[in-house]
């Protein structure tokens, strides 16, 4: 309706409710009969010009709930890509052929550790044993593929030990969920480290991954995490120390799968003579 029609439309409602209390004052009795036909007549016009406001509200109210909803999944898509290009550009992902994916599922293991369902499968060219990385370091290795998705043991996951290199020195280790029997309280979520030499970490060395013939399951280089804690010199050949993973296992999102690449060419030889043939066949030629 029309502002200025609105305001007419009042103006007689306001001057028929003030015949009304003038004959009610007076005690006409012809006030009921007409206050009676007024409400009749009169009803429906109050009820929608007092309906029409509250509707449109309702209406802009439904409408602005639909925008934030566009928004707010908007703003997640772009987040999403944000990570997703944070990842490409890391030094886990560099210099490798990745598969990018979304963990759409997780499982915590009543043995201690968790699993990840991502959704990219053996049709996107993952299989057994890829490497999973996030922008941050290792993530763990795929256990099992379907055509559509994947699972993937996640590092300090009961059972899961991988080979690493600690320190500036590159020294041998083994790095796994702290054992049951482990005479060193550690933090939740934190890693046990083991030397395969004598050696002693200290508190703020790098451990990155050792790295798997094709690199299967682990490629070479990927950061693990970092030494927390030294435990204390008991007697033993080597120390034993407390890592943090390098990434958090409870905030895993977008993740990307290292697709192993064969080698297509052998080693060359660094021998000579009939040496040399054997070096060639050691290298198990075209792979």
């Amino acid at each position: 309706m029309p502002p200025s029609a609105r305001r007419r439309l009042l103006v007689v409602l306001a001057a028929l409710t003030l015949v009304l209390l003038l004959a009610d004052v007076a005690g006409w009795g012809v006030a009921d009969g007409v206050r009676r036909a007024g409400g009749l007549v009169l009803g429906p016009v109050q009820r929608a010009l007092s309906g029409a406001p509250h509707d449109g509200l309702a209406s802009a109210e439904r409408e602005n709930a639909r925008l934030s909803a566009v928004v707010t999944e908007q703003q997640h898509r772009l987040d999403e890509l944000g990570r997703l290009d944070a990842l490409l550009r890391s030094a886990p992902a560099a210099a490798r052929t990745v598969v990018a994916a979304r963990v759409v599922a997780t499982e915590v293991s009543p043995l201690g550790g968790r699993s990840v369902t991502l959704d990219v499968g053996s049709r996107d060219g993952v299989r057994a044993d890829s490497t999973v990385v996030a922008a941050d370091g290792l993530v763990g290795r795929v256990v099992a593929v379907s055509p559509w998705t994947s699972d993937v043991q996640v590092l300090g996951s009961a059972g899961s030990v991988v080979g690493v290199r600690v320190g500036p020195a590159g020294t041998l280790g083994t790095v796994s969920p702290p054992a049951p029997g482990d005479s060193e309280a550690r933090p939740r979520g934190s890693l046990r480290l083991s030397f395969v030499q004598p050696a002693t970490p200290v508190v703020g060395d790098l451990v990155r991954t050792l790295g798997s013939v094709d690199d299967t399951p682990y490629a070479a280089g990927v950061v693990v995490g970092t030494v927390t804690d030294v435990d204390p010199d008991r007697g033993q050949a080597s120390r034993t120390a407390t890592v943090r993973p390098a990434v958090d296992p409870d905030a895993i999102d977008v993740v990307a799968v290292v697709v192993p690449v064969s080698r297509s060419t052998p080693r060359p030889a660094t021998s000579t003579g009939s040496s040399s043939r054997t070096a060639v066949a050691a290298t198990g030629g075209t792979r």
